[in-house]
């Protein structure tokens, strides 16, 4: 006759034997169940329930292997008692009753309850826990991904401007790693020369998060390691985490932006030909000249210039020619004056030249013919060689007058008076010219 197996049955288990122990079980939050043989004997209400176990039959007498994950029943294969030796919580998946998967953490303690060993396990559901834990690296996963992925740079740092947080685009903004970043202050973002004053600034208005600066865009130079110096903006906004204060910084190299403002700006003021001041700049600086000369005592000489023979040269040659002969014509003006003089083309063979910061009005007449001999040297166009002259009309501040709309009339009256007498030369206006000239 065959042996058969000795199954200890739960109502042989007699848990009086546990005293006070086994009733403060009773009353635990966590799976508590006491196994002889890997079968159940004792199993908590809070257990029963976690399986979905409606009354203490449903599992008594089970093996304990039943209500674990397929994945893991291999691992539970070597016994209770090995599992026991690991002395501490073991990662793991329950399936309960009907079926549902449950995250657990699972403690084996080998235990000797009256004649029999048997073994005291724990399980903590952690179901809640890891999936509001994947959700935070989930998160988090997506919150690096745009950081990582964004255009601009997003640096984060502490009160004390010490950076946490560098991303790749503020890798490139600087030329600079995040291992490399990370640790530094702040101001090492910024030129040499300015960051002491950029971390008195930090300490006074950034620190502690209520300047007015606070989420406003903000333009200074930053320092790249490669190209060096660059125009950037910089937003920053703080948080509160904890008992810390920490800052996030967005940032972006604007250089682009600020040489497309330049080049706005200098269409908007320059001849787009030449290169030169157009009316409106020469205007502006016309204004200003008078102001500086009044304030120090200083002459000023304003020639008006129409050249002499372009008509032609444009209608037989065309208006590519024409603008090669003003380009070149626009070029030697400027060879011929000091820095700190101005010449600009105002029309389509006009062009004037100030003369500022003068003790006489006797640099003129000098600066006149500089330009009738500068013009004298041929200039080639589509081939051919091109002869100019210039009529050249001159009217000063303050002999002639204090007002620049009448200074630059005069000066027209003048060059009008060269043109009418033969061309190519120069003259000073006087009261005869203009009925309305006084000296």
């Amino acid at each position: 006759m065959a042996e058969t197996e000795t199954v200890v049955q739960p109502e042989a288990f007699d848990l009086s034997q546990t005293g006070w122990a086994m009733r403060l079980v009773e009353k635990a939050s966590n799976l508590f169940t006491v196994c002889v043989n890997d079968r159940i004997q004792y199993m908590n209400p809070a257990g029963r329930e976690l399986l979905g176990a409606k009354s203490p039959i449903d599992v008594l007498g089970a093996e304990l292997l039943n209500y674990i994950h397929e994945d893991y029943k291999e691992f539970l294969s070597f016994g209770l008692g090995v599992l026991a030796e690991e002395g501490d919580f073991i990662p793991l998946k329950l399936v309960t009753i009907d079926g549902r998967s449950l995250d657990v953490k699972l403690l084996i303690n080998a235990v000797q309850i009256g004649t029999s060993e048997a073994f005291i396990v724990e399980v903590q559901d952690i179901t809640a826990y890891k999936r509001a834990s994947e959700a935070v690296q989930d998160r988090e996963h997506r919150i690096k991904s745009i950081l990582n992925t964004v255009s601009e740079g997003i640096i984060t740092f502490d009160a004390d401007g010490t950076i946490q947080t560098f991303n790749p685009a503020a890798e490139t903004v600087f030329a600079l790693t995040a291992k490399e970043a990370i640790g530094l202050h702040i101001e090492e973002l910024m030129p040499k020369e300015t960051r002491a004053k950029y971390r008195r600034i930090f300490e006074r208005k950034i620190s502690q998060g209520t300047s007015k600066m606070m989420g406003r865009p903000i333009e200074f130079e930053g320092y790249n390691r490669t190209k060096g110096e660059f125009p950037m903006e910089m937003t920053v906004s703080s948080t509160q985490v904890g008992s810390d204060r920490m800052f996030t910084a967005v940032l972006r190299d604007i250089t682009e932006r600020v040489q497309t403002v330049e080049r706005i700006r200098h269409l908007a003021h320059h001849d787009t030909l030449t290169g030169l001041p157009n009316r409106h700049l020469f205007k502006d600086r016309l204004l200003h000249a008078i102001k500086l000369s009044k304030r120090y005592d200083k002459c000023l000489v304003l020639m008006f210039i129409d050249l002499d023979k372009f008509k032609p040269i444009n209608d037989t040659l065309g208006h590519d020619a024409g603008d090669v002969v003003l380009i070149e014509v626009a070029r030697r003006f400027k060879n011929i004056i000091r820095e700190s003089d101005t010449v600009a083309r105002i029309g389509g063979d006009e062009f004037v030249i100030l003369l500022e910061e003068l003790d006489t009005v006797e640099s003129g007449p000098v600066v006149a013919q500089k330009v009738l001999d500068c013009l004298k040297e041929p200039i080639m166009a589509s081939g051919q060689d091109c002869y100019l002259g210039a009529s050249i009309g001159m009217a000063c501040f303050p002999e002639d007058t204090m007002d620049a709309e009448v200074l630059m009339r005069y000066a027209d009256e003048a060059m009008y008076a060269v043109k009418t007498s033969g061309r190519n030369g120069f003259k000073s206006y006087d009261s005869t010219l203009s009925v309305l000239g006084t000296k």
